[in-house]
């Protein structure tokens, strides 16, 4: 990874991601009382006054920050290992994969469905997940009796399949349709549904062709709802759901591609090339299937500059100016005493603020990939019968696990549409003994839903026990507050299941969360936790490259608003007059 080293009038307003914004001390509190009075705030023995440029720097030094100049030192470089390479082959090639590299591309996408009068996503995987189909089988067997052809229907005329439970993988239409209807109100004219085409969505409409024709030809071939879609150059190039790799590492391994298909069609054009890696296997499939795809192809910005792909591989920072102003107003509208209201704002980030890109949330999955086979293996559970769950396709869940496939190279049999081996709508997933299931989430906040809402644990546990099924339950996430992680442990202590089951987080953070709370009643009060109805929320600040969680504090929700694509990212806020602006 290029880093570039930042000046404090360094000015970014691009959207993409190659890191992790993680505060450290903003002002060295020796200890801060609160206590409070009407509409003010009382603060005692801080250690020195909180500045704007010293905290502005201190978040511009935790982000790994890309050039122009790095991006020309990374042709040199490049050109050095592939001397047959001209420095403007490799500037386009490294302008092609930087296309998606940002969540503000997702905006581009959602024009381009606007703009060919789209209403929004197709989601058929999440609709399939919890649909079976009935398979006519009623075939005769032909059997010869007195030189007469007998035709003797079969003993079991229908055939019941679930088609998505286990081994399909996330379809990226799930994903773009999560992050489009799920965050914005679409107000598109027609009726046309877009139906996104990606590897994992060939492979089941493959499978769903394989096991019926005719309802594959009804339900997608012949159906005038949809409308097949394919995005140039989005699943295979260094897009904002896959960066596991440093922009460096997925450069040298596409010229590597490159090369070798250069070198057998000498005359082949270079978009030519470019195409066929990114694309032809997909398209080769989608026409297989007997789809002639709308393709909609990125917004390019010509001619390419190493500034430009700079712009779109850079993390979204606010200008210092910006980043004043928000600070200066969220403390304002507290109507405390201001400066000392800004000492306890950032004595607040200090302790709980995490805020991930795609390249650090990739990253993070790698290394909760490779936690998870330790703790399985350290128990006598093989890596092989390790599957990992999708609990809702169309909700973070989803998501997670879709990029969780993406940076580990997970097969796609180890990826389960599972919801308990009591709720399964077709069980047709038995796990082998010594098997380990992973509840998978970007994040465990409270722990209610992985543990009550999404799967009924005290009942899943009861099952394995009085099975005596030889399974290990690994509830595992990026990021987890210490009260979801006792509240997991506590759940399987009382389940007698602790030599099996555990919790494994990256990332943790001591949040304050419902009790805690009043202990801190003047900073809390401004941050305006305390509902109408008097119930407490939590106080995270927590913001993802997809949105900033639910259970954030709202009285910052400006802040986090500098560190997302689009403010409709964080919960709760829906405008879709903001989303194509």
């Amino acid at each position: 990874m290029i880093v570039h080293p930042i000046t404090t009038n360094f000015n970014i307003q691009k959207n993409s991601s190659i890191a992790q914004i993680a505060p450290s001390r903003y002002c060295a509190f020796k200890s801060v009382q609160t206590s409070t009075t009407g509409d003010s705030i009382k603060l005692s023995s801080y250690q020195h006054k909180y500045d704007i440029d010293s905290a502005y720097k201190d978040i511009q030094q935790k982000l790994e920050v890309v050039s122009g100049k790095d991006i020309e030192n990374l042709i040199t470089k490049i050109n050095k290992n592939f001397p047959d390479l001209n420095n403007d082959e490799i500037l386009t090639i490294m302008d092609t994969l930087s296309d998606y590299s940002s969540y503000g591309s997702m905006n581009n996408i959602a024009k381009n469905l606007y703009n060919n009068d789209f209403l929004g996503v197709y989601d058929f995987a999440q609709e399939l997940s919890y649909k079976t189909i009935r398979i006519n089988t009623n075939t005769p067997n032909e059997q010869n009796t007195n030189n007469r052809t007998l035709k003797i229907p079969s003993k079991h005329p229908t055939q019941t399949i679930t088609q998505v439970p286990k081994g399909l993988g996330v379809p990226l239409g799930t994903i773009l349709d999560y992050l489009t209807f799920g965050k914005y109100i679409m107000d598109f004219k027609s009726r046309k549904l877009a139906l996104i085409l990606d590897e994992n969505s060939i492979k089941l409409l493959q499978n769903t062709k394989k096991a019926s024709p005719d309802y594959f030809k009804t339900e997608f071939l012949n159906n005038d709802t949809f409308v097949p879609v394919y995005i140039d150059n989005f699943e295979n190039s260094y897009n904002f759901l896959n960066q596991g790799k440093t922009f460096e590492q997925a450069a040298i391994s596409f010229i590597k591609k490159y090369k070798n298909l250069k070198s057998k069609n000498p005359n082949l054009p270079q978009e030519k090339i470019i195409d066929i890696i990114l694309n032809y296997k997909n398209l080769k499939n989608i026409k297989e299937l007997g789809f002639s795809p709308l393709r909609i192809k990125p917004q390019k910005q010509e001619p390419p500059t190493p500034e430009t792909i700079a712009n779109k591989l850079n993390p979204l920072l606010p200008d210092r100016e910006t980043f004043e102003k928000t600070i200066n107003s969220i403390a304002k509208d507290s109507n405390l005493e201001q400066e000392k209201t800004k000492q306890l704002i950032f004595g607040y980030l200090d302790k709980n603020l995490a805020i991930y890109s795609p390249h650090t949330l990739s990253k993070k999955l790698i290394e909760l990939h490779k936690k998870i086979v330790k703790s399985a293996e350290e128990k006598g559970y093989p890596s092989k019968n390790i599957y990992y769950t999708v609990l809702h396709p169309n909700k973070s869940f989803g998501l997670i696990a879709y990029q969780f496939q993406k940076a580990n190279k997970i097969p796609d049999d180890n990826i389960i549409y599972w919801i308990g081996s009591c709720h399964q709508p077709n069980i047709n997933f038995d796990p082998p003994e010594k098997s380990t299931i992973v509840i998978l989430d970007d994040c465990f906040i409270s722990g209610n839903t992985v543990m009550y809402e999404m799967l009924n644990y005290q009942q899943e546990a009861f099952f394995l026990n009085a099975n005596k099924k030889d399974t290990n339950l690994i509830f595992a996430s990026v990021l987890g507050t210490n009260t979801a992680k006792t509240r997991l442990e506590n759940n399987i202590k009382h389940a007698k299941r602790e030599q099996f089951d555990t919790v494994i987080n990256i990332d943790t953070k001591n949040t304050n969360w419902s009790d805690n709370i009043k202990k801190q009643s003047g900073l809390f009060d401004f941050l305006k936790i305390l509902r109408k109805d008097t119930h407490l929320l939590a106080t995270t600040a927590v913001v993802f490259p997809y949105m900033g969680s639910d259970t954030n504090a709202p009285g910052l929700r400006n802040f986090f608003k500098l560190f997302v694509p689009n403010p409709n990212y964080l919960h709760k806020e829906v405008s879709k007059d903001d989303f194509f602006a």
